[in-house]
């Protein structure tokens, strides 16, 4: 186990960096034996955005600091992340999964596994955004008033599916064409569209609890393997609840319930990984990488690829 707060930060982005740039933010990275930490951090008066890259060769445990605002959300870009605060215990992010917190000043420490990229983005808002966005959602009113009078850390919202509409303004701030003033407002639209989006997420009614069978569960996390595997695969779910030997609707909450979202969004998952990696670090033209991972048209896998990493394919193959 290495100590992540061994790394003196210096002032900027390492030397060649080509990776997301949070447009306008303070930068600073540090690198040592263990691995690389780069922080890019954009400030305003009524909200931050961090945005962390963490690569390390070992299992690592680090400890962030808390942002100017208690009521934070975390997103797990990359990879599922494992953290503790102290009040609140451990709690674990899976990739595109988000929470809101009140970090009332703790600390969180975070577990980052060796071999692997994080990417972790935390928004913090105002209590004047928090106030002027919660009054639409009378239905969480509650919760957030308790955790903002409460002196401990909390989760307010569980870690849940950040869902498609929400991640796109988080698409938007990482990629912003602008700069300066214009970035300013650009930024704060962005931060008001998201949070709104989670409230929206957060409002929804829970799914029922399905009861599984150790046997009911090694099978979906088997087929969630074999999806893995086979990301330009058709996969009904007629089919798929057959073999599993489910009614439909149980086979798609069931799924849901062991993997955090829905099958169609796990496989483009998987889909648009696989496809990302074939146009880094292949020299595949893009119809081909297309058919690989399912796509008939190649207009169809550049328009979802668009619209799930928020820059066209073309983007990746410029800089090969």
């Amino acid at each position: 186990m290495q100590d992540g707060n061994n790394f003196p930060l210096q002032n900027g982005l390492p030397e060649g960096f080509r990776g997301i740039i949070l447009q306008g933010a303070l930068a600073s990275h540090g690198q040592n034996a263990s691995g690389l930490v780069i922080l890019q951090n954009y400030q305003r008066h009524d909200f931050t955005i961090q945005l962390g890259i963490f690569k390390f060769f070992y299992l690592v445990r680090s400890v962030l600091q808390p942002p100017e605002f208690t009521i934070v959300s975390l997103l797990s870009l990359k990879n599922d992340l494992n953290c503790t605060i102290r009040d609140i215990g451990s709690f674990s992010l899976k990739e595109k999964e988000f929470s809101i917190l009140n970090f009332a000043d703790k600390k969180i420490q975070a577990d980052f596994e060796g071999s692997k990229e994080y990417h972790l983005l935390e928004i913090s808002w105002s209590p004047e955004i928090i106030g002027q966005t919660i009054l639409y959602f009378p239905i969480l009113v509650d919760q957030f008033k308790k955790a903002i009078q409460n002196q401990s850390a909390s989760i307010i919202i569980s870690p849940r599916n950040v869902g498609k509409k929400a991640i796109r303004p988080i698409h938007d701030i990482l990629n912003s064409p602008f700069d300066g003033t214009v970035n300013e407002a650009y930024f704060e639209n962005k931060i008001r569209e998201y949070l709104l989006l989670l409230m929206v997420e957060s409002s929804k009614t829970e799914e029922p609890h399905i009861f599984l069978t150790e046997k009911e569960k090694a099978q979906l996390v088997e087929l969630g393997e074999r999806l893995k595997l086979d990301p330009g695969g058709k996969f009904p779910v007629e089919v798929l609840a057959k073999e599993m030997n489910m009614p439909v609707v149980k086979f798609k909450l069931a799924f849901k319930q062991v993997f955090g979202k829905n099958i169609f969004e796990f496989h483009l998952d998987e889909r648009m990984k696989e496809a990302h990696r074939l146009l880094k670090e292949s020299h595949l033209p893009t119809k081909m990488v297309a058919s690989m991972t399912g796509y008939n048209l190649t207009t169809s896998f550049i328009t979802k690829f668009r619209e799930y990493f928020g820059y066209p394919p073309s983007r990746i193959q410029k800089k090969r």
